[in-house]
């Protein structure tokens, strides 16, 4: 790990050494900067495997208000960094300031004792981001700070390291509006020593405790029908009458971007999930995994025929029925990834000796 450059200004502190990597999602993407500035390679679907990231959750719309409904393929927002530091056995330290003085002197102190600080915003005051939305559980990997600037690492799609201006990093950590606000959030690693993680030798006990707690989580029906299989369930069953939302026409097709460019939506996190898996074959040699690689491939490609699917709803000929296709589309989805977690609870229970 490189030491901080202290830049011009008392106090603030730009990381000397650190290299920007950026990837798929937003909070794999940051964790995994903190990660490898801390001495730790490991590939992003690595993270999100680790990190027990793949999941199912249904926001239905408010009652009278002009939101769509939400169906986002990951667990709730900090999740994955939390269980994938856990996994790795690597500390996490969790801290929320109430205003934005404290929130800065965190920041501050972590990034001068050399440590990547993860960060939550609201992507509407990101001024790199095309976006005029309120969406607050968008995560950053900050590595800098002067007078002037804040220095973050995005996803390759919002254009990897990026620099803002202060008062627009500021605005975007203490928005409290949009989806899920966490103002002033920060994560960083703790102080001790990194564990030596990157070898086959140190990952492959780690895989099947993640892959066992997270099938077995998106497969428990205990936890309502806004979660894991029975979101997907609840979705499919609703979305016939998506049509009849305010400005349901216009709506539809937008759901479908989301679900596509959004990072929320299945098909991403799904192609996350096969390479973790296939890493996973790899690190374990174990070729019963391959089963699930190739039913996570069929899944993504399912997934993509469905956003394309519903994106079309404006030009179909029978809108009515081309919601009805989607929804079957989305139950066979459904069947799909109820049979692949199943399989995979099932073989995991057996590498693990448990029931």
């Amino acid at each position: 790990m490189s030491a901080p450059r202290p830049a011009d200004r008392s106090g603030d502190t730009v990381l000397d050494g650190f290299r920007a990597v950026p990837g798929v999602h937003c909070e794999t993407t940051m964790l995994g900067n903190m990660l490898r500035h801390a001495g730790v390679e490991i590939s992003e679907a690595l993270v999100f495997g680790l990190g027990q990231g793949i999941d199912a959750q249904f926001f239905p719309p408010p009652p009278h208000a002009p939101v769509p409904p939400m169906l986002t393929g990951r667990v709730g927002p900090g999740l994955i960094t939390e269980q994938a530091c856990a996994a790795l056995g690597i500390g996490l330290i969790t801290l929320r300031e109430s205003d934005d003085a404290g929130a800065h002197a965190q920041a501050v102190a972590a990034l001068s004792v050399g440590r990547v600080v993860g960060v939550t915003v609201d992507i509407f005051h990101l001024d790199y981001f095309a976006s005029r939305t309120h969406f607050s559980a968008h995560c950053l990997a900050l590595h800098g700070l002067d007078d002037s600037t804040a220095y973050v690492v995005d996803t390759t799609q919002q254009g990897g390291a990026q620099q803002l201006p202060l008062a627009s990093f500021a605005r975007a950590r203490a928005s409290d509006e949009g989806f899920m606000p966490s103002p002033r959030l920060h994560w960083h690693l703790d102080g001790g020593p990194a564990p030596p993680v990157g070898s086959g030798v140190d990952l492959a006990p780690r895989i099947w405790p993640a892959v066992q707690g997270a099938a077995a989580r998106f497969l428990d029906r205990g936890r309502g029908d806004d979660r894991g299989i029975a979101a997907l369930r609840r979705a499919a069953g609703e979305l016939p009458g998506w049509r009849r939302l305010p400005h349901g026409e216009a709506v539809i097709p937008e759901i479908a971007r989301f679900w596509r460019f959004a990072g929320t939506g299945g098909t991403n996190f799904r192609g996350l999930y096969a390479e973790f898996l296939a890493e996973a074959h790899t690190l374990t040699g174990d070729t019963d995994l391959l089963p699930s690689v190739t039913a996570f491939t069929e899944i993504v490609a399912a997934w993509t025929g469905l956003i394309d699917h519903l994106g079309g709803h404006a030009d179909a000929p029978e809108r009515s029925a081309h919601l009805k296709e989607a929804a079957a589309r989305l139950h066979a989805l459904a069947d799909a990834e109820e049979a692949a977690f199943t399989r995979l609870l099932d073989l995991s229970r057996d590498r693990e000796g448990t029931v």
